[in-house]
């Protein structure tokens, strides 16, 4: 039997059969692999990612989250216009049922050796040719070959077995009965957000394929055809919710559909853009919103404090770590501001099969698997520090999960692209902490900076020229105008994370301590982290011996943070660098308080302004108008100036005073808001109030001098 009748029997047994999803590998040329792909889409309702030969519909990698709530019978992932692990991973999620991801690539012998064309957009600049051989790909390989539920063709053989779903606990459509059940559930309480209580929001949760989008879609209908409802979803794009409003309008089949709106009678299910929702004049009697770990923190925050009815929808595994960072972050203001809402997990598949094998081959080869909640064994030996190589982490299967269920549970955006690049990265090196040779500890750096910058450094300074990767060495440069810094070495620290049993025990500081030693070492002049900033990791790092000197202007839209770098020096030249940088940095610090950061948290200001020097003395004329203001003789608009430069040259006593008097002090003096909005976010009864407390609070600092 000839390779088209082999794999055409296969195809027609498949869907005569209760067949699991599977992986197809379509592996060798790379026209001829296209063109067997071709010749299986046919007929099919299919999504192509990556070139191909023929009219129809295909996307970049670049693309792949506008078409996260659509179906498909067939997804391709044509490997020789690149892999991406995120796109892949989440795109198995919008496969049906009995359907096929299909992947071309080059011949397994070809493909570890192949220049993915995806992976060199990633690779920092001077690193491209160092990647010879790809041990992420090895992996993926040797998964291929060891699954019997993956089909592989080739030119000269096609291997591939079915895959049968079992038919138990499955009702006349096929569905298992547990996830009706438990989506009915899901159903019944997103209705009692928008009908009981308010301030009790709703958190539903899964992996993809468990029936979330249905369960928005049939709730939303019941409440508009029971009580008019009028329900605004936000999404990422309209495209998320086309599930929803498929759902939707299937239990409302005599509604008006129109563009982004399904009505009838006075009630409405309206898609509204993320960027468009705090601005849109509309009446909402219940918020749903889809994909929200895909969303920015900041803007749900704002949401969450703005409405009293909330629905979220959030995917767990799936795409660019943030369904974790809804998990760190999202769940954590939830629990400050409505302690009372709840959260509901979907556990069964709804679009396919439960034991799908699909889903098992993407979440086994991504370190994606249920964490055990058990306490770890103690441990009582020495820590030590060891280096692990790209060969060892490829050859032992058992060290590179632990270490990325590490990451994963430590940092919110630790994606699966972000196990490739701990495979194959030639800039990244890993190191673990140790106890008892167990790893409790593990630190990612990114080798930046030095010889590789050196011929760039004048354009650097001047902005000419920005190189891929290197973060802190050219935005040091460039932004003070240092054109030696980019020219010394540096190691960058982009992730530390240390198992949740050794927590808050100093572990995370003697990971430092090892990793500024070994640095010394390899001459590496600075030791370098870049993130989003806030009181808890300013505080960590300043422990550590780092000092913050540069901070963007505008906050980062993912995290509503300011992105912040932080730098060590270890050699002579670096300490003198450094304090340069200090000096023009805290000066920028003082110049934008009442500007690009006059919105920050006065707080972290303060922390922030702890490090710089303090200014000359002030005249005794200037300290007798700070006597007159706190014996109450002299009004606060008199003299303002004088007070905050009695501030910044006495900071050091202001650092003891409670949090209050400092938030107080740092939003009227330094970043200028208007003493009617003081009174109002601090909850004081009028503005002599506030005047009257930053008397006794200068007044109780001035008394020490």
């Amino acid at each position: 039997m000839n390779l088209y009748r082999q794999i055409e029997t296969w195809l027609v047994a498949r869907h005569q059969q209760q067949a699991h999803r599977q992986l197809l590998i379509i592996s060798g040329q790379e026209n001829w692999a296209i063109a067997q792909a071709l010749m299986l889409v046919k007929q099919s309702e299919y999504l192509w990612v990556g070139q191909n030969q023929a009219e129809g519909t295909q996307v970049t990698h670049q693309q792949y989250q506008g078409y996260l709530g659509q179906e498909f019978d067939i997804v391709v992932l044509n490997c020789f216009s690149g892999f991406r692990a995120n796109a892949a991973i989440a795109l198995s999620g919008t496969i049906k049922a009995k359907g096929l991801m299909v992947l071309i690539c080059p011949s397994f012998v070809n493909w570890p050796k192949f220049q993915d064309p995806e992976w060199l957009n990633r690779v920092s600049y001077g690193y491209q040719e160092t990647l010879q051989h790809s041990h992420f790909i090895d992996k993926l390989i040797a998964k291929v070959t060891s699954d019997e539920n993956v089909a592989v063709l080739t030119a000269e053989n096609f291997t591939g077995t079915i895959s049968q779903a079992k038919s138990l606990d499955l009702n006349a459509d096929l569905m298992p009965i547990q996830a009706l059940q438990e989506q009915q559930a899901a159903i019944n309480t997103i209705i009692k957000v928008a009908t009981g209580h308010r301030n009790r929001p709703l958190v539903l949760s899964a992996d993809r394929g468990r029936g979330k989008s249905s369960a928005l879609g049939i709730a939303a209908a019941q409440l508009i055809k029971d009580a008019a409802k009028k329900i605004v979803i936000v999404a990422p794009s309209p495209h998320t919710v086309q599930q929803v409003f498929k759902h939707a309008e299937k239990h409302l089949p005599h509604a008006v559909n129109t563009k982004n709106k399904l009505s009838l009678g006075g009630g409405y299910l309206h898609y509204v853009a993320p960027d468009a929702i705090l601005t849109a004049h509309i009446d909402i009697d219940l918020l749903l919103i889809d994909e929200a770990a895909a969303l920015p923190t900041h803007l749900l925050f704002k949401l969450i404090d703005r409405y009293s009815r909330i629905v979220f929808s959030t995917t767990l595994h799936g795409y660019e770590g943030s369904g974790r960072g809804f998990e760190l972050r999202v769940k954590q203001y939830l629990n400050r501001v409505k302690p009372e809402w709840r959260g509901i997990h979907l556990n069964q598949a709804m679009r396919w099969f439960n034991g799908d094998c699909l889903e098992s081959f993407w979440f086994d080869l991504f370190c994606i698997k249920t964490r055990s909640s058990q306490p770890e064994q103690v441990l009582q030996g020495p820590t030590t520090l060891s280096y692990i190589t790209k060969a060892e982490l490829a050859d032992d299967a058992q060290l590179s999960y632990r270490i990325f269920q590490l990451l994963i549970d430590a940092h919110y955006q630790t994606s699966p692209d972000d196990l490739i690049r701990l495979f194959d990265s030639p800039e990244q090196h890993c190191y673990v902490l140790k106890r008892d040779n167990v790893i409790i500890g593990v630190a990612l750096i990114i080798a930046e900076g030095g010889e590789l910058l050196a011929p760039l450094q004048h354009d650097i300074t001047c902005g000419k020229r920005r190189v891929k990767g290197h973060l802190v060495a050219q935005n040091i440069t460039f932004n003070f105008a240092q054109s030696e810094f980019c020219t010394l070495k540096q190691w960058r620290i982009t992730r530390i994370a240390i198992t949740a049993d050794y927590q808050r025990q100093g572990m995370g500081n003697i990971l430092l301590t090892y990793l500024t030693q070994e640095a010394k070492t390899q001459g590496i002049s600075f030791l370098t982290s870049s993130f989003g900033l806030n009181q808890g990791l300013l505080h960590f790092w300043h422990q550590a011996g780092f000092t913050l000197v540069n901070m963007s202007k505008k906050p980062e839209v993912s995290s509503s943070e300011h992105s912040a770098q932080l730098l060590l020096p270890l050699s002579p030249k670096a300490h003198i660098l450094q304090q340069s940088v200090v000096t023009e940095f805290t000066q920028e610090v003082l110049y934008h308080c009442d500007k690009s950061f006059k919105d920050i948290d006065p707080l972290l200001l303060h922390h922030i302004l702890l490090q710089v020097k303090p200014t000359q003395a002030m005249s005794d004329n200037n300290l007798q108008i700070v006597a007159q203001f706190i014996n109450g003789s002299r009004p606060l608009h008199l003299c303002k100036r004088q007070l905050r430069d009695y501030y910044l040259s006495n900071i050091i006593h202001f650092k003891h005073l409670d949090d209050s008097f400092i938030s107080l002090l740092l939003s009227l003096l330094l970043q200028n808001h208007s003493e009617i909005d003081i009174a109002k976010i601090h909850n004081y009864s009028n503005v002599k109030e506030i005047h009257q407390i930053l008397r006794q609070v200068t007044g109780s600092i001035f008394s020490l001098n």
